[in-house]
Formats: structure tokens, sequence, C-alpha cells
């Protein structure tokens, strides 16, 4: 089953914050066999610190993310995702990032009678605190998987990308421009209500 486990952070940016005009979320994190789960969440897009802005203001940040799972769940097989991802301007200057990392396969090891049960309940173990670094686009880190079974220079990033659905937006075209499909749009998002301003998640195929 899955094991649940919630991120949130406020971020806070040095100029003022109109409107985010776009958002994507990559992670390069690791789990460990010790049962630490370490990496980094990358936060990037663009956004206009006023409604005259002509020009788009880019952003990137770096989160990092560090916690130590109980030794009594067994994680060799587990596949991690990121089950959910949202953001809010909290006020002119701050954005908040709330992000559901799902570790699926998770198992419980009842070491006396050896016997491994598999999770029936979430657990949230408390996530340390974490701090931003603002820097450019290439100083992020390269992703490792978290398969044991993938060779060690067979790396990878998960990215979604966030879109705000506009007057003139038209799902089609949304789908031909992040090269996805209607399917996999249907699997984050709800189609039927999509409305002006709707955030929609989008997984990246590239």
């Amino acid at each position: 089953m899955k094991k649940i486990i919630p991120f949130s952070k406020d971020i806070l940016f040095n100029t003022n914050i109109y409107e985010i005009n776009s958002i994507s979320l990559e992670h390069n994190l690791n789990l460990k066999t010790e049962n630490e789960l370490t990496g980094e969440f990358i936060i990037s897009g663009d956004y206009k610190e006023s409604d005259n802005s002509i020009k788009d203001e880019p952003f990137i940040f770096n989160l990092p993310f560090d916690i130590n799972l109980d030794n009594k769940y067994e994680v060799d097989n587990v596949k991690l995702d990121i089950d959910n991802f949202e953001y809010e301007l909290v006020n002119n200057d701050t954005l908040k990032i709330n992000i559901i990392i799902s570790l699926d396969g998770v198992e419980v090891i009842d070491k006396e009678e050896n016997i491994i049960e598999v999770i029936d309940k979430v657990d949230e173990p408390v996530v340390e605190e974490t701090k931003e670094v603002f820097n450019d686009a290439s100083s992020s880190k390269e992703a490792t998987s978290i398969f044991d079974n993938f060779e060690d220079d067979n790396d990878t990033y998960v990215t979604y990308n966030v879109h705000i659905y506009r007057e003139k937006d038209d799902i089609n075209e949304i789908i031909k421009k992040y090269n996805t499909s209607k399917e996999e749009l249907e699997e984050y998002n709800d189609l039927s209500t999509i409305s002006l301003g709707s955030k929609i998640i989008i997984p990246s195929n590239e």
C-alpha cells in the first residue's frame, strides 16, 4: 500500500508578485537502502511583477528535502511518485508550495516473527525544516533513480507543469503545446470543470 508524505513550504520572493504565469516541479529525490529519503524539489517558472509589466520575470528555487523512515519499513521495492502539486500566492511576495509524495509498495517488517505485512494505514512523518536557494537553472542537481535494479548512470527527472487556463486557451492547443494527450491530462485533472484561471497539471514527456 501507499505511504503518504506531505511537504509544504512558503517561498519568499525579493520582488512583488502580481501573477504567476507558469510554474513547474522537478525533483531528484532518492530513497536509500538505509531508509533515508533525500534530495531536492526544483520549483521554476515565470511571473509578472505588476499588471503593467511587459517582461515576464523567471524564477527557480531549490528546496532541500531530507527525512528518515522508521527501520520497521521495508523499502526495497518501493515506487516513489508525486501524488499532488499545488501552489498559491498568500501575499504579494510569498508563494506557498504544497506537495504530496507517495511511496507505493511499502511493507512493515515484524522482526520477531519474521513476518512481512502490507501497511494498512497512512503515517505522516514530520518533514524537517527546509531552506530555499535562489540560483540559476544550470546549478540544479542531476536526478538519480530510486529503483535498485536501475544502473547508476540511468538518471532521470520527474517533471510536472502547471498551466493556467486563459481566455483564448483551447485544450487541444494545450495538448499540442506540452506534447501530451487528453488521456494523460484526465489522469491529473477533471477537464469537465476547466474554466478561466483553472490550474491544469501536465506531466512532462520530455
